[in-house]
């Protein structure tokens, strides 16, 4: 479930919202997960990526890239969290983005800025998560970074090319979580690819690692889906592929780990 919930803090965004209360940050995160759950069309490859990090070695590092500031930051922070203290992972990787770039891309200055907000709040366990997760910065546990790459006019497969160190960094990790709807539509290209087509086919060779892509759809981009699922949805809802109502949870494993 907290997978779902970060997933579902990609609804938050600035260039839907435009700054104005958002209500998706007015609700129980985890009430709003349960009840969305039927809107994640794509293959819900959740289990598929715990299997993963069950078998893999004790040490496990996880990379997220990161998409928007403010609630879906914050939900994904509360992922890390989980991987950590539950021992799923040793060390989470987070990468932003040197300018934001559409709008609400999380920063340096978003990071260190949620951070402080968090741990000067009046609220206890705010108070305590922002206090422990700037000890986690303090001793390595978790990291941040921003590389130039992530606001260049390339999809991902030219990463290995364009930008060899980012690509080699990424391969260290055991997995990457790519959030959100841009990042989605960089690693398949953003072509009108058939719905049906598989994730691992439109990613084109893309594979530093394994990796997972939490998206809301908010543009006509989208594989991996069973076959008539587009035009199931597309006869409930005319605007599914645009308003972040509805969800991918896609997996891509490297068979070469």
């Amino acid at each position: 479930m907290v997978v779902q919930v970060s997933l579902w803090g990609n609804k938050c965004d600035l260039c839907f919202s435009a700054g104005d209360n958002n209500y998706e940050t007015n609700v129980d995160p985890i009430r709003q997960a349960k009840l969305l759950q039927s809107n994640i069309v794509g293959d819900d490859d959740t289990a598929l990526v715990w299997q993963l990090l069950e078998s893999a070695k004790p040490h496990r590092c996880i990379d997220i890239v990161l998409d928007n500031a403010g609630f879906e930051f914050f939900t994904d922070l509360c992922l890390a969290e989980f991987l950590i203290s539950s021992g799923t992972a040793s060390q989470i990787r987070f990468h932003g983005k040197q300018i934001p770039w559409f709008v609400s891309d999380v920063t340096a200055s978003d990071w260190q800025w949620t951070l402080e907000q968090l741990s000067n709040s009046s609220m206890a366990t705010l108070c305590q998560l922002g206090k422990r997760w700037q000890q986690y910065l303090l001793d390595g546990i978790w990291q941040f970074s921003t590389h130039p790459f992530w606001t260049l006019p390339y999809d991902y497969t030219s990463m290995k090319s364009v930008a060899r160190d980012l690509y080699d960094d990424l391969s260290a990790a055991d997995l990457i979580l790519f959030k959100g709807d841009l990042n989605y539509r960089k690693l398949v290209g953003d072509r009108a690819w058939p719905s049906t087509t598989s994730f691992n086919v439109a990613l084109c060779g893309f594979s530093p690692t394994s990796l997972c892509c939490l998206r809301t759809l908010k543009c006509d981009v989208v594989v991996g889906l069973p076959e008539g699922q587009a035009e199931s949805t597309q006869a409930q809802d005319a605007d599914w592929m645009l308003t972040g109502s509805y969800a991918v949870i896609q997996f891509a494993t490297n068979a070469a780990l």
